[in-house]
């Protein structure tokens, strides 16, 4: 048997669809991060309501297939019912494999207005069934991003509960994080600051180079 019942799930992911919703839903965070040659890059990822159900590890029951006719419910759907405190323990199953336990481990500990992410990288793994392109978090957590074929944008598509240094190749340190509401045109929001950066030797890119006056601006 599991650590977890299906009660203890109903209890983490209606928490963290609070917190996703309170940090991160309809919004896009831009990390700055660095290599090891001090040149900084920019990467953005957004935030939607159907994005939620993948990062918990959930399987959704069919139940057509019992009888009931009404089918599977969708992604954001799921999200409201967490929400809501309408999740039932007929509407789920756990992987077979583990994994919804594991990304129920870790999965309050990433749902915060920066992620907790100190490194981002380019998914490397030997894990065949891991789909995913992008990596952000630390030493004990990540969340995983793919693009979206239909919009372009990076969204979270799943939990990993493992080092990030494990899964990618040459993971860049995340020096700044900024938060903003997706339909807003520039950033204003600060949300993570490294300690020991020269800002003012900092060089951003030209797409966000706004954003350096910003901070500077907060007399950081």
């Amino acid at each position: 048997m599991g650590r977890y019942t299906k009660k203890d799930a109903i209890r983490i992911v209606t928490a963290c669809a609070k917190q996703y919703k309170e940090q991160l839903v309809n919004r896009s965070l831009l990390f700055l991060c660095m290599d090891k040659h001090g040149k900084a890059t920019a990467i953005e990822f957004t935030f939607d309501t159907s994005n939620f159900l993948h990062l918990t590890g959930l399987k959704l029951v069919n139940r057509k297939r019992h009888g009931s006719g009404e089918g599977v419910i969708s992604a954001s759907d799921f999200y409201e019912k967490c929400l809501n405190h309408k999740l039932r323990e007929d509407d789920f199953y756990f992987a077979k494999d583990g994994t919804t336990e594991l990304k129920l481990d870790v999965l309050p500990s990433l749902l915060t207005k920066n992620l907790a992410a100190k490194m981002i990288g380019d998914f490397h793994s030997d894990k065949p069934k891991l789909l995913t392109e992008k990596l952000a978090g630390g030493q004990t957590a990540c969340m995983g991003f793919v693009r979206n074929s239909t919009s372009d944008r990076f969204v979270p598509n799943t939990v990993i509960k493992d080092d990030i240094r494990r899964h990618t190749i040459k993971p860049l340190r995340v020096i700044a994080c900024y938060r903003k509401n997706r339909g807003d045109a520039r950033y204003g929001e600060i949300t993570y600051l490294a300690k020991g950066i020269d800002w003012e030797a900092v060089e951003y890119p030209v797409e966000c180079a706004y954003l350096k006056e910003l901070l500077l601006a907060a007399h950081v």
